[in-house]
């Protein structure tokens, strides 16, 4: 599997390192930490005194809630064909 870049984000939000990762394997970020990944780099290793970036929601709803319209579109004809 191709391993990708992941930004990994303690619960306040602060990406305190990141890594490659093939977002399959059994490795886990460290407990209170979230893997988020990250190709484009939208989250570098902040120091302590950057502001935190907002905490992320990765459920279900929150990726939703998160695409365009035209997003949500595309994947329910996506979803239509399997």
């Amino acid at each position: 599997m191709e391993q990708i870049p992941y930004a990994i984000l303690n619960k306040d939000g602060r990406c305190v390192n990141r890594c490659l990762w093939d977002g399959a394997s059994t490795w886990q970020p460290p407990e209170g930490h979230t893997a988020i990944a990250d190709p484009d780099n939208l989250y570098p290793i902040e120091s302590e005194s950057a502001p935190a970036l907002p905490p992320v929601d990765n459920s279900l709803e929150g990726i939703l809630s998160s695409l365009t319209d035209e997003q949500k579109s595309a994947l329910a004809e996506l979803l239509k064909t399997i």
